[in-house]
């Protein structure tokens, strides 16, 4: 089987980038999953493997420079995030932090419409900022500081 990238050097220059943040979302994955106090444990699991296989979607068409699949884990990741399963907490920061999760998403899959590899490197990288972010906002409200 011939080697699935274009070429060596995309891999070198767009690759670390790319596999820092596939860590970083599975790490978060895990993290979540863990979260002291979630509500249906089997279900937020099961949905936060979902959200999972979108991310690496979207890892792999980077990678690969396929922007149907960038596009198509983008709307997948913005759709999840209307999912019920998604609401883990109603306070109006939460909704901020998700509305700006799906803004990302948009321009992720903006950037793959427009077949702007770069562009969609850099709004994958947002996307994941915004999970990171969310995700300390939803720890911080769980585990109150212990003082």
């Amino acid at each position: 089987m011939p080697y699935p990238f274009r070429s060596p050097r995309v891999v070198v220059r767009a690759g670390l980038p790319l596999v820092i943040a596939a860590a970083v979302i599975g790490g978060i994955g895990l993290s979540t999953m863990r979260a002291q106090d979630t509500p249906r444990p089997d279900d937020v699991a099961v949905f936060m493997r979902a959200k999972l296989d979108h991310a690496q979607h979207v890892f792999a068409g980077l990678a690969l420079a396929d922007f149907d699949r960038i596009a198509r884990g983008a709307n997948e990741l913005a759709l999840a995030s209307q999912a019920s399963s998604w609401q883990v907490l109603q306070t109006p920061e939460y909704a901020r932090h998700s509305a700006e999760f799906r803004r990302s998403c948009e321009s992720l899959r903006s950037a793959a419409r427009a077949e702007n590899l770069d562009g969609a490197a850099l709004a994958w990288m947002e996307v994941t900022m915004k999970c990171i972010q969310c995700h300390r906002y939803v720890r911080d409200e769980r585990e109150p500081e212990s003082n």
